[in-house]
Protein backbone atom coordinates (compact mmCIF):
# COMPACT_ATOMS: atom_id res chain seq x y z
CA UNK A 1 0.00 0.00 0.00
CA UNK A 2 0.95 3.65 -0.39
CA UNK A 3 0.01 6.29 2.18
CA UNK A 4 -0.28 9.70 0.59
CA UNK A 5 -0.23 12.65 3.05
CA UNK A 6 -1.86 15.58 1.31
CA UNK A 7 -2.99 19.14 1.86
CA UNK A 8 -5.02 21.70 -0.04
CA UNK A 9 -5.18 25.46 0.16
CA UNK A 10 -8.44 27.11 -0.77
CA UNK A 11 -10.16 30.43 -1.21
CA UNK A 12 -11.80 30.18 2.22
CA UNK A 13 -13.05 27.76 4.87
CA UNK A 14 -16.65 28.17 3.77
CA UNK A 15 -18.69 25.41 2.07
CA UNK A 16 -18.38 27.17 -1.30
CA UNK A 17 -14.57 27.40 -1.12
CA UNK A 18 -12.50 26.57 -4.19
CA UNK A 19 -9.17 24.73 -4.14
CA UNK A 20 -6.18 26.79 -5.32
CA UNK A 21 -3.28 24.47 -4.43
CA UNK A 22 -2.73 20.72 -3.97
CA UNK A 23 0.33 19.12 -2.39
CA UNK A 24 1.14 15.50 -1.53
CA UNK A 25 3.96 13.10 -0.73
CA UNK A 26 4.14 9.32 -0.58
CA UNK A 27 4.98 6.97 2.27
CA UNK A 28 6.11 3.52 1.13
CA UNK A 29 7.52 0.86 3.43
CA UNK A 30 7.62 3.35 6.30
CA UNK A 31 9.70 5.89 4.38
CA UNK A 32 8.54 9.37 3.33
CA UNK A 33 9.79 10.01 -0.18
CA UNK A 34 10.87 13.56 -1.00
CA UNK A 35 9.45 13.68 -4.52
CA UNK A 36 6.19 15.53 -4.00
CA UNK A 37 3.04 15.96 -6.04
CA UNK A 38 2.11 19.60 -6.51
CA UNK A 39 -0.12 21.78 -8.64
CA UNK A 40 -1.79 25.14 -8.41
CA UNK A 41 -5.47 25.31 -9.29
CA UNK A 42 -7.21 28.24 -10.94
CA UNK A 43 -10.49 29.05 -9.18
CA UNK A 44 -13.52 30.51 -10.89
CA UNK A 45 -13.57 33.51 -8.56
CA UNK A 46 -10.75 35.78 -7.36
CA UNK A 47 -8.83 34.77 -4.22
CA UNK A 48 -10.05 36.92 -1.29
CA UNK A 49 -7.40 39.01 0.50
CA UNK A 50 -8.27 37.31 3.82
CA UNK A 51 -7.34 33.97 2.28
CA UNK A 52 -4.12 35.32 0.75
CA UNK A 53 -3.16 36.59 4.19
CA UNK A 54 -2.97 32.95 5.39
CA UNK A 55 -1.17 31.18 2.54
CA UNK A 56 0.10 34.24 0.58
CA UNK A 57 -1.19 32.93 -2.73
CA UNK A 58 -2.66 35.50 -5.11
CA UNK A 59 -4.51 35.46 -8.42
CA UNK A 60 -1.18 35.97 -10.20
CA UNK A 61 0.17 32.70 -8.76
CA UNK A 62 -2.68 30.64 -10.16
CA UNK A 63 -3.34 32.57 -13.39
CA UNK A 64 -1.86 29.85 -15.61
CA UNK A 65 -2.88 26.88 -13.46
CA UNK A 66 -5.29 24.15 -14.60
CA UNK A 67 -8.93 24.26 -13.53
CA UNK A 68 -10.16 22.01 -10.73
CA UNK A 69 -11.72 19.43 -13.09
CA UNK A 70 -8.21 18.71 -14.40
CA UNK A 71 -6.01 19.48 -11.39
CA UNK A 72 -7.63 17.08 -8.91
CA UNK A 73 -6.36 14.09 -10.90
CA UNK A 74 -2.84 14.96 -9.78
CA UNK A 75 -3.67 13.66 -6.33
CA UNK A 76 -4.58 10.17 -7.51
CA UNK A 77 -1.73 9.61 -9.95
CA UNK A 78 0.48 6.56 -9.35
CA UNK A 79 3.82 5.74 -10.92
CA UNK A 80 3.37 2.81 -13.32
CA UNK A 81 5.46 0.50 -11.12
CA UNK A 82 2.95 0.93 -8.28
CA UNK A 83 -0.24 0.46 -10.28
CA UNK A 84 -2.67 -1.80 -8.43
CA UNK A 85 -1.49 -0.90 -4.92
CA UNK A 86 -4.02 0.57 -2.49
CA UNK A 87 -3.66 4.33 -2.13
CA UNK A 88 -4.54 5.52 1.38
CA UNK A 89 -4.76 9.26 1.90
CA UNK A 90 -3.77 11.17 5.03
CA UNK A 91 -4.49 14.75 6.02
CA UNK A 92 -4.60 16.84 9.15
CA UNK A 93 -8.28 17.60 9.85
CA UNK A 94 -9.06 15.44 6.85
CA UNK A 95 -12.71 16.44 6.60
CA UNK A 96 -11.51 19.64 4.96
CA UNK A 97 -9.68 17.80 2.17
CA UNK A 98 -12.39 15.19 1.91
CA UNK A 99 -15.11 17.71 1.12
CA UNK A 100 -13.31 18.26 -2.18
CA UNK A 101 -12.11 14.73 -2.94
CA UNK A 102 -14.77 12.36 -1.59
CA UNK A 103 -17.13 13.01 -4.53
CA UNK A 104 -14.26 12.10 -6.88
CA UNK A 105 -12.02 9.59 -5.09
CA UNK A 106 -13.08 6.43 -3.28
CA UNK A 107 -10.35 5.73 -0.76
CA UNK A 108 -9.59 5.18 2.90
CA UNK A 109 -8.26 8.10 4.90
CA UNK A 110 -6.12 8.75 7.97
CA UNK A 111 -7.08 11.93 9.80
CA UNK A 112 -3.89 12.78 11.68
CA UNK A 113 -5.74 15.36 13.81
CA UNK A 114 -8.25 12.80 15.13
CA UNK A 115 -5.48 10.25 15.63
CA UNK A 116 -3.26 12.72 17.51
CA UNK A 117 -6.15 13.64 19.80
CA UNK A 118 -6.44 9.98 20.83
CA UNK A 119 -2.75 9.10 20.90
CA UNK A 120 -1.57 12.19 22.79
CA UNK A 121 -4.56 13.60 24.71
CA UNK A 122 -2.25 15.24 27.24
CA UNK A 123 -0.76 17.71 24.75
CA UNK A 124 -1.75 21.36 24.99
CA UNK A 125 -2.68 21.62 21.32
CA UNK A 126 -3.17 19.37 18.30
CA UNK A 127 -2.80 21.71 15.35
CA UNK A 128 -0.27 20.50 12.81
CA UNK A 129 2.34 23.15 13.58
CA UNK A 130 1.91 22.62 17.33
CA UNK A 131 2.52 18.90 16.89
CA UNK A 132 5.60 19.68 14.81
CA UNK A 133 7.26 21.08 17.92
CA UNK A 134 5.64 19.13 20.76
CA UNK A 135 6.49 15.81 19.07
CA UNK A 136 9.73 17.10 17.50
CA UNK A 137 8.60 15.63 14.19
CA UNK A 138 11.42 17.12 12.13
CA UNK A 139 14.08 15.70 14.43
CA UNK A 140 13.58 12.48 12.48
CA UNK A 141 16.98 11.46 11.06
CA UNK A 142 15.66 11.55 7.48
CA UNK A 143 13.67 14.77 7.81
CA UNK A 144 14.54 17.78 5.71
CA UNK A 145 13.10 20.75 7.65
CA UNK A 146 13.36 23.08 4.66
CA UNK A 147 10.67 21.03 2.91
CA UNK A 148 8.23 21.91 5.70
CA UNK A 149 8.51 25.63 4.99
CA UNK A 150 6.63 27.85 4.65
CA UNK A 151 3.66 26.77 6.80
CA UNK A 152 0.12 27.00 5.41
CA UNK A 153 1.18 25.95 1.95
CA UNK A 154 0.03 22.66 0.48
CA UNK A 155 3.34 20.90 -0.18
CA UNK A 156 5.12 21.87 3.09
CA UNK A 157 2.08 20.97 5.19
CA UNK A 158 1.75 17.62 3.38
CA UNK A 159 5.43 16.93 4.13
CA UNK A 160 4.97 17.67 7.83
CA UNK A 161 1.79 15.59 7.88
CA UNK A 162 3.83 12.72 6.47
CA UNK A 163 6.18 12.71 9.44
CA UNK A 164 3.19 12.85 11.76
CA UNK A 165 1.84 9.71 10.06
CA UNK A 166 5.22 8.01 10.55
CA UNK A 167 5.19 8.95 14.24
CA UNK A 168 1.64 7.65 14.68
CA UNK A 169 2.57 4.35 13.05
CA UNK A 170 5.15 3.83 15.79
CA UNK A 171 2.25 3.56 18.24
CA UNK A 172 -0.71 2.15 16.31
CA UNK A 173 -1.26 -0.14 13.31
CA UNK A 174 -2.66 1.51 10.23
CA UNK A 175 -6.08 -0.16 10.60
CA UNK A 176 -6.53 1.46 14.03
CA UNK A 177 -5.59 4.86 12.62
CA UNK A 178 -8.14 4.44 9.84
CA UNK A 179 -10.78 3.36 12.36
CA UNK A 180 -10.12 6.35 14.61
CA UNK A 181 -10.32 8.59 11.55
CA UNK A 182 -13.83 7.39 10.71
CA UNK A 183 -15.08 7.92 14.27
CA UNK A 184 -15.82 11.26 15.97
CA UNK A 185 -12.89 13.26 17.29
CA UNK A 186 -12.33 12.52 20.99
CA UNK A 187 -11.73 15.62 23.13
CA UNK A 188 -10.20 15.23 26.58
CA UNK A 189 -10.44 18.91 27.54
CA UNK A 190 -12.06 22.18 26.57
CA UNK A 191 -10.18 24.60 24.31
CA UNK A 192 -12.59 27.51 24.75
CA UNK A 193 -14.72 29.36 27.30
CA UNK A 194 -14.57 29.38 31.07
CA UNK A 195 -13.44 25.75 31.23
CA UNK A 196 -10.64 26.18 28.69
CA UNK A 197 -7.75 23.81 29.44
CA UNK A 198 -9.84 21.79 31.88
CA UNK A 199 -11.18 18.25 31.39
CA UNK A 200 -14.76 17.73 30.28
CA UNK A 201 -15.53 16.42 33.75
CA UNK A 202 -14.90 19.93 35.15
CA UNK A 203 -18.01 21.41 33.51
CA UNK A 204 -21.30 21.42 35.36
CA UNK A 205 -24.36 19.69 33.95
CA UNK A 206 -25.94 23.01 33.00
CA UNK A 207 -22.98 23.99 30.82
CA UNK A 208 -23.09 20.66 28.98
CA UNK A 209 -26.82 21.00 28.34
CA UNK A 210 -26.23 24.55 27.09
CA UNK A 211 -23.64 23.27 24.62
CA UNK A 212 -26.06 20.75 23.15
CA UNK A 213 -28.49 23.56 22.36
CA UNK A 214 -25.87 25.72 20.62
CA UNK A 215 -24.21 25.56 17.22
CA UNK A 216 -21.21 23.43 18.17
CA UNK A 217 -19.70 20.88 15.80
CA UNK A 218 -20.99 17.32 15.58
CA UNK A 219 -17.71 16.17 17.14
CA UNK A 220 -18.24 18.40 20.16
CA UNK A 221 -21.85 17.33 20.61
CA UNK A 222 -20.82 13.67 20.42
CA UNK A 223 -18.24 14.28 23.17
CA UNK A 224 -20.74 16.15 25.32
CA UNK A 225 -23.34 13.38 25.00
CA UNK A 226 -20.64 10.86 25.90
CA UNK A 227 -19.70 12.87 29.00
CA UNK A 228 -23.34 13.12 30.06
CA UNK A 229 -23.74 9.36 29.61
CA UNK A 230 -20.53 8.79 31.60
CA UNK A 231 -21.99 10.80 34.47
CA UNK A 232 -25.27 8.91 34.35
CA UNK A 233 -23.40 5.61 34.38
CA UNK A 234 -21.34 6.79 37.36
CA UNK A 235 -24.51 7.74 39.24
CA UNK A 236 -26.04 4.35 38.54
CA UNK A 237 -22.92 2.57 39.76
CA UNK A 238 -22.83 4.71 42.89
CA UNK A 239 -26.46 3.87 43.61
CA UNK A 240 -25.92 0.15 43.02
CA UNK A 241 -22.86 0.15 45.26
CA UNK A 242 -25.04 1.51 48.07
CA UNK A 243 -28.22 -0.46 47.48
CA UNK A 244 -26.91 -3.95 46.79
CA UNK A 245 -25.25 -4.36 50.20
CA UNK A 246 -28.37 -2.95 51.86
CA UNK A 247 -30.58 -5.47 50.04
CA UNK A 248 -28.24 -8.31 50.95
CA UNK A 249 -28.45 -7.24 54.58
CA UNK A 250 -32.26 -6.91 54.74
CA UNK A 251 -33.48 -8.55 57.98
CA UNK A 252 -36.91 -9.59 56.69
CA UNK A 253 -39.10 -9.88 53.61
CA UNK A 254 -41.12 -6.95 54.96
CA UNK A 255 -37.98 -4.81 54.84
CA UNK A 256 -37.55 -5.73 51.19
CA UNK A 257 -41.19 -4.86 50.45
CA UNK A 258 -40.84 -1.48 52.15
CA UNK A 259 -37.65 -0.77 50.21
CA UNK A 260 -39.29 -1.64 46.90
CA UNK A 261 -42.30 0.62 47.45
CA UNK A 262 -40.20 3.54 48.65
CA UNK A 263 -37.31 3.34 46.21
CA UNK A 264 -38.95 5.01 43.19
CA UNK A 265 -37.71 8.59 43.70
CA UNK A 266 -34.17 7.46 44.52
CA UNK A 267 -34.01 5.20 41.47
CA UNK A 268 -35.37 7.94 39.20
CA UNK A 269 -32.80 10.41 40.55
CA UNK A 270 -30.03 8.04 39.51
CA UNK A 271 -31.64 7.20 36.12
CA UNK A 272 -32.29 3.59 37.08
CA UNK A 273 -35.50 2.91 35.20
CA UNK A 274 -37.69 -0.17 34.90
CA UNK A 275 -36.21 -2.42 32.25
CA UNK A 276 -32.67 -1.09 32.58
CA UNK A 277 -29.82 -3.52 33.38
CA UNK A 278 -29.30 -1.81 36.74
CA UNK A 279 -32.96 -2.17 37.66
CA UNK A 280 -32.88 -5.84 36.71
CA UNK A 281 -29.78 -6.30 38.88
CA UNK A 282 -31.61 -4.82 41.87
CA UNK A 283 -34.71 -6.97 41.35
CA UNK A 284 -32.56 -10.08 41.03
CA UNK A 285 -30.79 -9.16 44.26
CA UNK A 286 -34.16 -8.68 45.97
CA UNK A 287 -35.41 -12.04 44.69
CA UNK A 288 -32.28 -13.79 45.90
CA UNK A 289 -32.51 -12.18 49.34
CA UNK A 290 -36.24 -12.95 49.58
CA UNK A 291 -35.58 -16.59 48.74
CA UNK A 292 -32.85 -16.78 51.36
CA UNK A 293 -35.09 -15.18 54.00
CA UNK A 294 -38.06 -17.44 53.25
CA UNK A 295 -35.90 -20.53 53.32
CA UNK A 296 -34.50 -19.29 56.61
CA UNK A 297 -37.96 -19.00 58.12
CA UNK A 298 -38.43 -15.27 57.77
CA UNK A 299 -41.90 -13.76 57.17
CA UNK A 300 -43.18 -13.39 53.58
CA UNK A 301 -44.58 -10.26 51.90
CA UNK A 302 -47.77 -9.14 53.65
CA UNK A 303 -47.25 -11.37 56.67
CA UNK A 304 -47.50 -9.95 60.17
CA UNK A 305 -44.95 -10.76 62.81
Amino acid sequence: MIIRPCDVEATSTEPDAEVIEIGAYDIRDGHLYTTGYHTFVKPAAPIPPASSAVHHLTDADVADAPAWNVAWRKLVELDPEYEGEELIFAAHFAQYERQFFDPLVKARWIDTWKCALRQWPELDGHKLQELRYSLRLLDHPKAMPALAMPPHRALPDAYLCGFLVIELLKHQPIEILIQWSEEPAVFSKFDFGKFSGKPLSAADDGFLTWMLDKDFSDDWKWNIRREIERRITAKRKEALDLMLPAIAGAASVTDLENWYHGSGPYLAKHAILIGSPEYDTLIQACAARKKALIEGGQPQFGATS
